[in-house]
């Protein structure tokens, strides 16, 4: 065994116990994603999923900043959906970034060059507006954790435990989502 599968599977141990705990809104998630995130550089690197090594290392940023944002007396800042034009935007964005990453990485060895850029970049999104605690994070998880299924199926060295991971954090999305809007809309009455 490599250390792609070691790492494969602390990055999907400590991605089960991070959805647990982001899906109930607790604080202590950011210090398992941090973990998953660094698990999924090597995993990345091993796998010459070069979007996903870029992306991961801009995750790992994002856990630290989402550890101090929601450590700094506002881990009850509201949940809220995004605007039409918030919507907009993101649609927007992920459509642009994936076209502009894919043809980067059609130049590599990545195997699968447009769905590690949609992944690459439906993740950045996903993550930015669960930091920011906005209630269409799980939307756009929920897409890109299906389409992370696919991905990891379809690599030469099949992830089976992350396409497990994959699997169940789809599922793990609509209950947050659903867990997430409750929180809302109980803050609303």
């Amino acid at each position: 065994m490599n250390m792609g599968f070691y790492t494969e599977i602390l990055a999907t141990v400590f991605g089960l116990i991070q959805g647990i705990l982001i899906m109930q809104n607790k604080r202590s998630n950011w210090i398992f994603y941090i973990l998953q995130i660094a698990m999924l550089i090597v995993f990345s690197a091993v796998n010459h999923l070069y979007g996903d090594v870029t992306n991961n290392l801009i995750y790992l940023g994002m856990g630290i900043y989402g550890a101090m944002l929601w450590g700094r007396g506002n881990a009850e800042r509201p949940i809220t959906k995004c605007s039409r034009l918030e919507r907009i935007g993101y649609t927007a964005a992920i459509t642009l970034g994936t076209l502009v990453i894919g043809i980067v990485l059609r130049q590599t060895n990545d195997p699968l060059p447009w769905l590690d850029a949609f992944s690459t970049t439906s993740s950045f999104i996903a993550t930015w507006y669960m930091v920011r605690r906005k209630l269409d994070a799980w939307i756009i998880w929920t897409i890109n954790d299906l389409v992370y299924v696919v991905e990891y199926s379809l690599l030469p060295d099949t992830a089976y435990w992350l396409i497990g991971l994959n699997a169940i954090w789809t599922v793990m999305a609509i209950l947050s989502y659903k867990n997430w809007k409750q929180i809302m809309n109980g803050a609303k009455k």
